[in-house]
């Protein structure tokens, strides 16, 4: 085996858990390390009258840590240590989060031809998150992304109300990077820290590879946390396998933005929450066709072929495509007509009394579609799928190739770190029909939801074993309280706060947080939150099973809930 010296150095005073994260990630990096720590005469000069133990005490406490081989008192005069560098010669200089290397470092680095590693030891970044202003979006001081970014004013020119706010992307996905506003502290950026204000987190990620845990090789979330506030349908959508996945970005790069599948989960935070999902049972969609002859005209033989179907679960699924095949692929004047038809029949129909509540709440949403979209072939899928009404916490589950359409609302959405998107309908954007009709999962039921674990009072859990990349922690502290947790040992957490404020502690150093704040912590990290005023906060992080065997078992803390 090779010998790799490590150096690193610092202070130290006083001796931190965040301190001991940092050397053990630096022992890490090679087979022995050596600390230098700062003399007295630089301790003077860096913080006058502030160091309470001399260099000689300093030593002792490094040198008594299992990670570290050995512990040197600084031979420099200056703020450096490179002249003890020089001295000592190891292969690797590591530093820590909140310092970087001087001049003199990096100069003596590159004439020993010493390897550098920079932001071992972070161990929390402030975030800004990437706000996506896509047409579907509510208006500025209706939404809760312009709420949570401090972007509402009641003084705003009202022009500005053309510009919707509709996602908050906090992840590290090429369309829409969260930036990094600071590392641990703000001590830290007035100390030159190595991470820049307003780098890319994918930048700071590549950099500092080491707050990823067994992430560090690949240098990527394989999630991606969300907020959506929703003022008008979404498109009729759905996302890709990983195979077709993979095919779509090879084919067209330029509407296919990455090779990853998406499967998604969406945690209601108004009790305004509407979506269509998956196809309804074929008995339900039966009865629908008794009542909207529109459709029935636009399945053609489908119709026949899905009632001789019924009760077979393969003839259900190909009669099931055809027919939805056939709407989709309706001719623009046969669509006009039959919309048009449509329409004025749900029109009527809603004002009703003799009819199930089911069927009229189809009708009305025609009516609310129609007036969002006009003559659009994605008004039919109302009849197709399940439709969704959800309060506060009520989770929906959108797995691969499963069609599906956000309809109002506000909710918290997290995902496989993908943007691919197959449309057809309810859009002025791209609509790939014969990909859409051709990969969707015809099997028809009840939605998938999921019902969160409660693991201890105030904190619920939302995963699926079906889902590998993530799952999603719901804390609730009240005023005055605090927890204390671990969301992974392994890889990194993503955490925004919804509302209320409080602080976060991590080694003795604390931030405050206030609503709309969003931080990710290292891997292996235990931060405390403590409420000044009731706080709601998501964490977004990889479950266990992600990291044990490419085939997890089932974990025993979730249950699934259908309609």
């Amino acid at each position: 085996m090779t010998k790799r010296v490590v150096v690193a150095s610092g202070y130290f005073n006083p001796l931190h858990y965040g301190h001991v994260s940092y050397l053990e990630k630096a022992r890490d990096l090679g087979t022995s390390l050596i600390v230098i720590v700062n003399n007295d005469f630089q301790a003077a000069k860096h913080r006058p009258g502030g160091m309470k133990l001399p260099a000689r005490e300093r030593v002792k406490l490094v040198r008594s840590l299992q990670c570290v081989d050995a512990a040197v008192e600084a031979i420099d005069d200056d703020e450096s240590v490179a002249e003890t560098l020089r001295l000592l010669h190891p292969d690797i200089f590591a530093n820590g989060g909140g310092t970087k290397p001087t001049e003199l470092e990096i100069k003596v680095c590159a004439q020993l031809g010493i390897q550098m590693v920079d932001g071992l030891g972070i161990q929390l970044l402030s975030l800004t998150p990437y706000t996506q202003h896509y047409d579907w979006g509510k208006p500025r001081n209706a939404s809760i992304i312009a709420a949570l970014t401090g972007q509402q004013s009641p003084e705003h020119d009202p022009q500005d109300d053309s510009k919707p706010f509709a996602e908050l992307w906090m992840g590290d996905h090429p369309s829409g990077p969260a930036r990094v506003e600071s590392p641990s502290n703000e001590k830290a950026m007035k100390k030159k820290s190595p991470i820049c204000r307003a780098a890319s987190l994918q930048e700071v990620m590549h950099r500092s590879p080491s707050m990823l845990g067994q992430l560090s090789e690949s240098k990527q979330l394989p999630f991606l946390l969300k907020v959506l506030s929703i003022h008008k349908a979404l498109s009729i959508q759905a996302h890709p396998d990983k195979q077709r996945a993979a095919k779509l970005h090879a084919e067209k790069p330029d509407i296919y933005k990455d090779a990853n599948h998406k499967p998604e989960i969406a945690i209601a935070l108004s009790d305004d929450f509407q979506a269509l999902c998956g196809f309804r049972a074929v008995t339900e969609i039966l009865e629908m066709l008794q009542h909207v002859p529109e459709l029935a005209t636009l399945m053609g033989g489908a119709v026949q072929q899905l009632e001789a179907a019924a009760g077979d679960e393969e003839k259900e699924s190909e009669a099931l495509r055809q027919g939805y095949s056939n709407v989709m692929h309706s001719s623009e004047d046969e669509l006009k007509n039959q919309v048009q038809a449509l329409h004025d029949r749900a029109k009527m129909v809603v004002m009703k009394d003799d009819l199930h509540k089911k069927i009229k709440d189809c009708f009305r949403l025609v009516c609310m579609l129609y007036e969002q979209y006009g003559v659009d072939v994605g008004i039919f899928s109302v009849f197709f799928m399940n439709y969704v009404c959800m309060g506060v916490g009520e989770c929906l589950y959108m797995a691969q190739n499963v069609p599906h359409a956000y309809i109002s609302g506000d909710i918290v959405e997290c995902m496989a770190c993908s943007d691919n998107v197959v449309r057809g309908g309810l859009t002025p954007k791209f609509k790939d029909v014969d990909v859409l009709c051709e990969m969707l999962n015809y099997k028809g039921g009840p939605p998938a939801t999921l019902e969160p674990v409660e693991l201890e009072k105030g904190i619920l859990l939302y995963s699926d074993p079906d889902i590998q990349e993530f799952q999603v922690t719901h804390l609730s502290i009240p005023e005055g309280g605090s927890q204390r947790r671990l969301f992974s040992s392994e890889g990194p957490a993503m955490a925004l706060n919804l509302c209320g404020e409080g602080t976060v502690t991590i080694s003795g150093e604390t931030q405050e947080v206030t609503p709309g704040k969003v931080f990710m912590l290292a891997a292996g990290t235990e931060p405390e939150l403590r409420a000044k005023k009731e706080m709601q906060i998501f964490v977004a992080c990889c479950p266990p099973e992600y990291f044990r065997s490419p085939c997890p078992s089932p974990s025993p803390t979730w249950t699934i809930r259908k309609w």
